[in-house]
């Protein structure tokens, strides 16, 4: 008796421990970072919008995290980033608009963090 009501147990409380890790990879930029990291990433570039940091935001948390955990963007070269973000880029079959959307995440991020 006592299998029969722990064995469904298990299966709930892993379930639960899966989902919940899924609902934090879709959380949103706080606007004070966002507003820093939209200033420092029109240096660069200066069509990018905040919708365009949210989404690169979103990409990172999300596609990138069904594989590996996230990397700290800035304990990379800018130069090495981008090469990494070429290549897992097509790892994670991102279209050209989510790829930039993620390089300007990145820079963003490394920019804002000195």
């Amino acid at each position: 008796m006592k299998k029969a009501i722990i064995a469904p147990l298990a299966i709930i409380f892993i379930a639960m421990a899966c989902k919940s890790k899924q609902a934090t990879t879709t959380s949103t930029i706080a606007s004070p970072g966002i507003d820093a990291q939209l200033a420092a990433v029109q240096v660069r570039f200066p069509d990018a919008t905040k919708d365009e940091l949210q989404k690169g935001h979103d990409i990172y948390t999300g596609a990138c995290t069904k594989c590996h955990d996230t990397k700290d963007v800035i304990a990379y070269a800018e130069p090495k980033l981008l090469e990494i973000v070429d290549v897992m880029a097509g790892k994670a079959h991102l279209t050209a608009p989510e790829k930039q959307a993620l390089i300007r995440f990145a820079v963003g991020v490394r920019a804002t963090s000195k």
